[in-house]
């Protein structure tokens, strides 16, 4: 007979010893192991960037072999004897739970399983839940921590570790064979689950340990990024002995969580990938509801067989599968790129209330009522997509009753209404932070302003240059305050007080950014009314609430605020001096009329709008300023663009035409059915020094039928 290898060639770890337990769990479940071959370790990632592939089955192995150098690295009296052969056998089983094209089909399971219907009628939750109950239940797991680990699924908070439900419910179908083999205790059967699901334990944080470091340099080996060969020793000897205070050592665990980010930031969550598996993730969850899906495939196919099974409509017997033709077309069209969405913007840290997720979220922000499909129609019926996800860092405290989401919003440029990416900013602005702060380089609401800029602009560049607005509006503020009816800061805090009167914006408060704005705001007044001027606390202010919504400014007890600045504003102009600046203080006039007009149901406006040529030397890269870009759904519905070109000049027309014909021309042909509307704002008349701004046609437009 012949002898069995002792070692395998691996390409991370060049050689790596094959244990008996490798040997006998293979040898007697070895469909479970042919399966891995199957699947991609790297999931969707590959059908998306072309690079090397491996599978799942050599980052098994890998794990394995790294358990193998934590046991060898700590002795005893960190891991007794009798808890060592439960934590192979625990890695062993580890992966064998893993969908074809993993975490993308486990969310997309999750997320068939959290739709808006009744759950006995949902056959991917019943599916689910009861794999996982039965888990739950061998772990011995009283039932509040039973009923944390469900809500955790299916919320999709967790759904990274679906494959380790699975993975334990396939040990638990073969415990027994486990058993006699190997003459252990029924008590290990407990054990072995909580190493594979409980992150409390600490069989739990040694296997996620072990599988990270191997994931993680082997997939920097097949990115092709910075070769990683992390010392075993010092890896898992220093670290878990505790030999080594923590304060004068370097963990080599910060290494591997280093790379991982890299690799989050440069591949895992790069913009193609994220659409890419939402929109794989909404077609194989509407497949999955579909009467002629058998969730049971899932268990038994690989990457390749449910790619055919969802792209050609074949059974894994070779007979039709009978799904809607129109969803396995969607799916095809995906797999050979004929859908194709881009990145319009991306938020990082918005608040939403705790008992929300990311499917109340997307509900919430599409302003759709729960329903079997809603979630999954909609970004091939209306061209936009939402991705939404769990923080994972914090970079801000949590409010209490609140956590924070990454939010994206992608378009498929060939067939997107643009009122449909202003639907989903209306429904954002009641949740963005309005000014940057600290370490925090950009505002939600200044990356949705940049987001649309460079959806309009015909280079794809721009910037944003509003400084000179801000400033006039902030001098306008201390003007008034240096008047009769005011003392320094009283008009800053009686503003902000009415903004903050509102209820009905309650919302906007529980963004840590925007809690610290009104804070600082406050503080600063109180504690420096004489130096207002140099701490720069009204410009802070004018920054925040010139990107509040709009519809909160223009209640009673704020609008009267604008007033005064419009009016303050207008004297300023008719005083000042310099052309220049009377320049900026009529942008700045007609800035404050537009957020004090009650035009259309929603407006969101941008202001310094400039488009920039990266391919133009340095000091000629800003190609054209547009004062103020107008964004609002109409009463009917529809989104409108107005462009206004902000001149005091008499030869106001030579100056702003070419560039708003421009501007209109490229809004037009990505946005075809959008109306889009141009004026030039300049003095009613400027002679007689009435310097109240009034519109003049341009020629320039597109209107809808």
């Amino acid at each position: 007979m012949k002898e069995k290898p002792s070692f395998r060639h691996d390409p991370l770890y060049r050689v790596m010893d094959v244990t008996k337990e490798i040997h006998f769990i293979e040898g007697n479940f070895k469909r479970l192991f042919d399966r891995l071959k199957g699947i991609n370790n790297l999931g969707i990632i590959p059908e998306v960037l072309e690079m090397a592939r491996y599978p799942k089955y050599e980052h098994h192995l890998g794990t394995v072999h790294q358990i193998e150098c934590l046991l060898g690295c700590v002795n005893d009296d960190i891991i007794p004897d009798t808890y060592r052969l439960p934590l192979k056998l625990s890695a062993l089983f580890l992966h064998v739970g893993h969908l074809p094209f993993t975490y993308s089909t486990e969310r997309a399971l999750l997320l068939a399983s959290g739709l808006g219907i009744e759950e006995r009628d949902n056959k991917a939750r019943g599916y689910v839940r009861e794999k996982i109950e039965n888990v739950l239940r061998k772990a011995n797991f009283d039932g509040k921590k039973q009923q944390q680990h469900l809500e955790k699924l299916f919320s999709l908070e967790n759904y990274k570790i679906l494959y380790r439900y699975f993975s334990s419910e396939i040990f638990l179908k073969n415990w027994r064979a486990i058993r006699d083999t190997y003459r252990l205790e029924d008590e290990c059967k407990g054990t072995i689950v909580r190493n594979l699901i409980d992150p409390d334990d600490v069989g739990y944080r040694y296997l996620e340990l072990a599988d990270k470091a191997d994931f993680v340099q082997r997939d920097a080996l097949y990115f092709g990024t910075v070769r990683l060969d992390v010392s075993p020793q010092l890896l898992y000897g220093q670290g878990l002995l505790g030999s080594v205070p923590e304060s004068y050592t370097v963990d080599e665990r910060k290494l591997i969580e280093s790379n991982l980010d890299y690799l989050r930031g440069r591949f895992y969550e790069g913009g193609g990938i994220r659409w890419f598996s939402r929109i794989y993730e909404k077609i194989i969850a509407s497949l999955i509801l579909c009467e002629n899906f058998k969730i049971e495939w899932l268990d038994k196919l690989d990457d390749s067989q449910l790619k055919r099974l969802t792209t050609e409509n074949i059974r894994p017997d070779n007979k039709p599968a009978g799904l809607p033709t129109k969803w396995t077309k969607r799916a095809k069209d995906l797999f050979r790129g004929a859908i194709v969405f881009s990145i319009v913007f991306k938020l990082s840290n918005v608040y939403f209330e705790k008992h929300k997720n990311v499917i109340d979220i997307e509900y919430e922000l599409l302003q759709k009522a729960k329903s079997v499909r809603g979630l999954l129609t909609y970004p091939f019926e209306k061209g936009a997509l939402l991705d939404i996800d769990y923080l994972r860092k914090f970079r801000f405290p949590p409010h209490p009753n609140y956590r924070q989401f990454s939010i994206a919003v992608f378009q498929n440029s060939s067939r997107i209404k643009f009122v449909e990416i202003i639907k989903i900013i209306k429904q954002l602005t009641n949740y963005c932070s309005i000014i940057d702060i600290e370490d925090i380089k950009i505002s939600d609401v200044r990356t949705i302003r940049e987001g649309l800029s460079r959806q309009l602009s015909w280079t794809g560049s721009i910037r944003i240059n509003n400084e000179n607005v801000v400033k006039a509006v902030s001098e306008a503020i201390g003007c008034i305050e240096n008047g009769d009816v005011y003392k320094k800061g009283d008009f800053l805090i009686k503003f902000l007080n009415d903004i903050h009167s509102i209820e009905t914006f309650h919302k906007l408060w529980h963004n840590f950014q925007n809690r610290l704005w009104s804070l600082n705001i406050g503080h600063t007044v109180k504690a420096h009314r004489e130096d207002i001027e140099s701490s720069g606390v009204r410009n802070d202010f004018v920054e925040g609430m010139l990107s509040l919504p709009v519809r909160l400014l223009q209640c009673k007890h704020t609008k009267k605020h604008l007033d005064q600045i419009y009016e303050k504003l207008l004297e300023m102009i008719c005083i000042t001096k310099s052309d220049e600046k009377k320049g900026y203080l009529f942008e700045a006039l007609w800035l404050i009329h537009k957020i004090r007009e009650t035009k259309g149901t929603f407006k969101f406006l941008i202001n310094g709008m400039v488009v920039v040529d990266p391919k133009m030397p340095k000091d000629k890269r800003d190609i054209h300023e547009f004062d103020v870009i107008e964004i609002l759904t109409s009463e009917s519905g529809n989104a409108e663009c107005w462009i206004y070109a902000c001149c005091i000049a008499d030869d106001y027309r030579q100056k702003n035409k070419t560039q708003l014909e421009k501007l209109a021309e490229n809004i037009h042909k990505n946005y075809p059915g959008l109306k889009i509307r141009t004026r030039y704002i300049i003095p009613e008349d400027r002679s007689r020094e009435i310097w109240r701004p009034k519109e003049a046609e341009t020629g320039v437009g597109y209107v809808t039928n």
